[in-house]
């Protein structure tokens, strides 16, 4: 898996929805992009804006940036926001989803990481029992 994670210049406070809704109107025109896995917009206490996006691989990424839509998509940020953003690249090393995990780190407690695990015993003779959480 590769990841891109593009920090976004300042938006004007007056253009924050119309920067909120591009992202949107480019997640539908992206959608079906191969190797996209996934896009999200994140917006920090600061109310500064970064995005998360998720592809299979760094190729699939380059090819996207190679895509009329993605020409397109780009066309209107620079109609929003005076700079670029300053993306930064990633190739997945670990991954929890991958973990071995009972779970699978997919969410299958209603979005909560939870275990159901408890601990038994005392001081130095506890130890966490417990089994699988979709199975238990």
């Amino acid at each position: 898996m590769f990841v891109a994670i593009a920090r976004f210049p300042e938006v004007p406070a007056e253009r924050e929805a119309e920067f909120r809704a591009w992202f949107a109107w480019s997640n539908d025109l992206l959608r079906d992009i191969d190797g996209l896995q996934g896009r999200r917009l994140l917006c920090a206490p600061d109310g500064s804006y970064t995005a998360l996006i998720e592809h299979n691989s760094a190729e699939t990424f380059a090819a996207m940036h190679a895509t009329e839509v993605a020409t397109q998509v780009h066309a209107l940020l620079a109609e929003l926001l005076i700079n670029e953003p300053d993306a930064t690249r990633y190739e997945v090393v670990a991954d929890l989803a991958n973990s071995g995990s009972c779970c699978g780190g997919r969410g299958g407690h209603g979005g909560q990481r939870r275990h159901d695990l408890a601990l038994v015993g005392v001081g130095a003779d506890a130890q966490v029992a417990g089994g699988c959480c979709r199975g238990a």
